[in-house]
């Protein structure tokens, strides 16, 4: 099977939040995705969850043999077996992995969307994909185009990276 680049969006708010985001890295190579590239690491605050600690975020680039749907249960197996518990809406969570983009697909399930549905809202996932693909197409634009058109929010780099 051909090989498949996707972009995932990592993300924490609980405990050793850079550390889970690298252990989250080793299990999906351990199943396969290769780990192309990484962004930097950004802080930003809790949107939504009143006081909740920061999110650390960061965008990955791999490469994968997997369908699409393969690719979310990995994605969802890696979180259970860091502690993700699901309660539903937003809430504080030790890691979050969402797929992105899988190549070219487009997919509206109840499952899945693809590309994912508020990327171009959200700047700590579209600040972090930026920096590794400025120039990758996304709702018929380059992502760096669709950052400057966001407005600004508390985004902070951090020291550290993923890898």
């Amino acid at each position: 099977m051909p090989l498949t680049t996707a972009y995932l969006a990592l993300g924490s708010n609980v405990g050793e939040r850079l550390e889970q985001m690298r252990s989250a890295l080793k299990l999906l190579g351990a199943e396969g995705v290769v780990i192309v590239t990484a962004s930097p690491v950004y802080q930003n605050r809790a949107i939504g969850m009143g006081d909740a600690d920061p999110f650390l975020n960061a965008v990955v680039e791999v490469q994968t043999e997997l369908g699409p749907e393969a690719l979310l249960d990995v994605c969802l197996a890696v979180e259970n077996k860091l502690g993700r518990v699901r309660t539903g809406g937003w809430s504080p969570r030790t890691i979050d992995i969402d797929v992105l983009i899988f190549g070219q697909t487009d997919i509206d399930t109840e499952r899945l969307q693809l590309p994912h549905p508020r990327i171009a809202e959200r700047d700590f996932v579209l600040r972090p994909l930026a920096d590794i693909a400025p120039e990758l197409q996304l709702l018929g634009q380059p992502t760096k185009t669709l950052l400057d058109k966001l407005p600004l929010v508390e985004l902070e780099r951090v020291a550290g990276s993923l890898r």
